[in-house]
């Protein structure tokens, strides 16, 4: 047994990532044994790229760690009030290396079937060492555990063995204790492929390069079928939870106690963010541009930034700020819809041999690391895809992009109808105002003029009285004098004698 040829610990891109994701990075151990399948498994799926498969490697035990944190702080209220944890079916220590620097190794047990893995993370981790057996009957342990943890283990049993082992590991746990293991769901069974009635699905495939895969294959089961199966084991005593899609968004993760101390409500699981970056390239300013999607599927979660860093040190943040359906269409929910980003970074802001981290952050404190490599590998990898990753995968962004386009042209379309609408509506109110305006106009002009001529009546009669007004003053002035004349006085004294002697007439 030996381990990777690599100078782990000078390595510019592994120091970044450790630093980002470590508890206590100086402290990380961070040696993997060249045996590891794990990391193997990584290295084939990235095309033999050793830093993106150890970035790979170890951030999918740093996302092992946060979901197995969220279910020991519900239950023991923090790893430190944890005193016994065996990591079953463990490898390498892909995940064992991140729990040793939350609980102490020495209480710590580690359990594979491989004999090396075993040797390997006792010696390097200094935890303890327990190597497991092909047949269940066989595994004799003399002590239980306050916390069982058995990742990707029961996703490969057949159904001969797998409630045997359910059975050993649920015998080992403490009364208080609890027990953690995932299964595939039939959900993620290939299309076509039927499900027993059984609830229980095995065919002899698996990534495993030495185990016989009549024996360790791929499993897919049913809820129904694990919670009867932990029934059977427990004689109906154990409690049991799901947390879909629990482990890394895609294994289902079971929690089984047999004594409730805090109720499953209070379990408030979050599952990563997620993301990719889809564009890294210079432009002709020599800015560096990147684009990508970001995207968070929890119940009220959502994307609190995307943060670039260069060397550790934040160069730039953005948020996502456009659709696409191409996203919504993966997670199947529109809460995914708005999740294009983009961002420049200036000229002279990052160097071709810098290291460069691109992270998610959500609303809940998760974050995912969507790449940690050198400014000069990034830009060369989405290069040699032609940017975009493939050709397929460019022309569905484009599509993507041009149906966003196609959307917004077509709103612009509606609202430039609707204010064309508008304008009509208002041209034809303002001509309609424009000629009762005249009509006003003329009524004034009309109304000014009759106005002006009653105006003139008016001045007319005026004169006519004064004229009246005079020459009544005049006729009184007549009369007066009359009145006054010794004429008027003997005619009067005339008449007045005639009314005497009875001749005066009417």
């Amino acid at each position: 047994m030996s381990e990777i040829d690599l100078d782990l610990v000078q390595n510019p891109v592994i120091k970044a990532f450790i630093r980002e994701q470590a508890k206590f990075p100086e402290d990380f151990k961070l040696n993997i044994c060249e045996d590891d399948e794990m990391y193997l498994f990584a290295l084939k799926n990235v095309k033999d790229d050793r830093d993106r498969a150890l970035v790979r490697y170890y951030a999918i035990g740093r996302r092992i760690r946060d979901t197995v944190k969220q279910v020991v702080d519900w239950h023991f209220g923090g790893f430190e009030n944890v005193p016994s944890f065996l990591d079953f079916a463990c490898g390498y220590g892909r995940f064992t290396r991140f729990l040793i620097q939350e609980i102490p190794p020495s209480q710590i047990w580690v359990s594979d079937i491989y004999a090396n893995a075993v040797k390997f993370q006792t010696e390097y981790l200094g935890v303890n060492g327990i190597v497991s057996t092909g047949k269940p009957e066989n595994y004799l342990i003399d002590r239980k555990f306050d916390c069982i943890l058995a990742n990707s283990f029961f996703s490969h049993m057949p159904e001969r063995t797998f409630t045997s082992w359910l059975q050993n590991l649920y015998d080992l746990l403490t009364p208080n204790g609890i027990l953690m293991f995932s299964v595939h769901d039939e959900c993620l069974r290939a299309v076509g492929a039927q499900m027993p009635a059984n609830g229980i699905l095995f065919s002899a495939n698996s990534e495993s390069l030495s185990l016989d895969k009549e024996e360790y294959g791929t499993t897919y089961v049913t809820q129904k079928f694990v919670r009867e199966i932990v029934a059977q084991v427990s004689g109906g005593k154990a409690f049991v939870h799901r947390i879909e899609k629990g482990i890394c968004r895609f294994q289902d993760l079971y929690v089984v106690t047999n004594e409730l101390v805090r109720d499953f409500s209070e379990l408030k699981f979050n599952h990563h963010p997620e993301g990719y970056i889809d564009v890294a390239a210079f432009t002709n300013k020599e800015n560096l541009y990147l684009e990508g999607w970001a995207a968070d599927v929890n119940v009220g979660g959502r994307i609190e930034e995307v943060q670039v860093l260069a060397n550790n040190k934040i160069v730039q943040r953005c948020e996502p700020f456009y659709d696409r359906p191409d996203v919504a269409g993966y997670f199947e929910t529109d809460v995914a819809l708005q999740s294009g980003w983009n961002c420049y970074l200036p000229k002279n802001t990052v160097a071709p041999q810098d290291v460069l981290t691109v992270k998610v952050i959500n609303n809940y404190g998760w974050e995912w690391i969507l790449e940690t490599c050198t400014v000069e590998s990034l830009v060369n990898q989405r290069e040699s895809q032609s940017l975009l990753g493939s050709t397929q995968t460019k022309l569905k962004l484009i599509e993507t992009q041009l149906a966003a386009a196609k959307i917004e042209w077509e709103q612009s379309q509606s609202k430039l109808m609707i204010t064309e609408t508008k304008l009509e509506e208002a041209h034809t109110k303002l001509q309609e105002t424009q000629t009762k305006l005249i009509s006003t106009q003329m009524q004034l002009e009309q109304t000014q003029t009759q106005l002006v001529s009653v105006q003139m009546q008016l001045e007319q009669t005026g004169n006519m009285l004064i004229n009246v007004k005079q020459e009544l003053e005049q006729s009184h002035n007549r009369v007066v004098a009359m009145e006054s004349s010794k004429f008027w006085k003997l005619r009067s004294a005339w008449f007045q004698v005639r009314r005497l002697l009875g001749l005066a007439g009417e």
